[in-house]
């Protein structure tokens, strides 16, 4: 056997045996495919792999940097980089047709970069332009993959995502400007990636922590939480109504506020 039918045929072991079985009884089955996640013993896996990274490495460093970085800088830091994030979102916002929020997440790059002084203050926010944030798990909805993207998949390190949306992940990262200004200084590049990751970490701390403590499954409160927000933000570029019924977890990884 070849080396590339090698690996080709241990991916595809890897991923028969991380399967869940399909239940018989028309009851259990109806909960599994409302679930949506047929490769949950892998996704508890990486679940698993992700809970010891965490603690091990990304929480203590995020941690020190609360520590050691004043709130206000810490805004500053996340202001940076969503500003930096704005050219992918108006180029997902032209590809949906959305052209009302092309033309605010325009408006908050040209005024953040200019008056923010390239973004580390939020001019726009206080001048009332708001921040759609559309990315391709988005575009790939509006294009005819709506629903929950295909089954829910535990990314590495990233967390809870879908089939569609883990591509849009994939996309919207090598679209970043970021990435091609850098080309030829990687190392400054890195860096600059892991920093958004470490602010990223430290403002969902506190909600990450809260979930853990009340959860009785961890993982499973994860998921839920995770695709009743990327449904809202699916609906809103399919403009479909939110559904009348109180979801069971309103927290919303883009409302979370510095602490302190």
């Amino acid at each position: 056997m070849g080396k590339k039918k090698f690996v080709l045929f241990f991916c595809l072991f890897v991923l028969l045996s991380g399967c869940a079985t399909r239940p018989t009884d028309p009851e259990e089955l109806k909960i599994y495919e409302e679930i949506n996640d047929p490769l949950e013993p892998m996704n508890r896996g990486i679940h698993a792999f992700n809970q010891v990274a965490d603690k091990a490495i990304l929480k203590p460093v995020a941690k020190g940097y609360r520590a050691a970085v004043p709130a206000f800088y810490r805004g500053w830091v996340n202001n940076f980089f969503d500003n930096l994030s704005q050219p992918v979102h108006l180029l997902n916002a032209l590809l949906q047709g959305q052209f009302k929020d092309a033309g605010a997440t325009l408006g908050r790059f040209v005024t953040n970069t200019t008056f923010g002084f390239f973004g580390l203050f939020d001019v726009a926010s206080e001048m009332g332009i708001r921040n759609p944030g559309n990315d391709f798990g988005q575009t790939l909805a509006k294009w005819g993959w709506d629903g929950d993207g295909g089954p829910f998949l535990m990314l590495p390190i990233l967390g809870p995502s879908s089939i569609r949306d883990g591509i849009g992940t994939g996309v919207d990262a090598v679209a970043h400007p970021l990435g091609w200004a850098l080309w030829n200084e990687q190392e400054l590049h890195y860096g600059l990636v892991g920093l958004d990751g470490v602010s990223t970490r430290e403002r969902a701390m506190d909600l990450l922590d809260d979930l853990e403590k009340t959860s009785t499954d961890y993982y499973a409160t994860l998921r839920t939480m995770s695709r009743q927000n990327r449904r809202k933000k699916i609906n809103e570029v399919l403009n479909k109504q939110e559904p009348d019924e109180k979801p069971d977890y309103e927290a919303d990884f883009s409302d979370i506020e510095w602490e302190d």
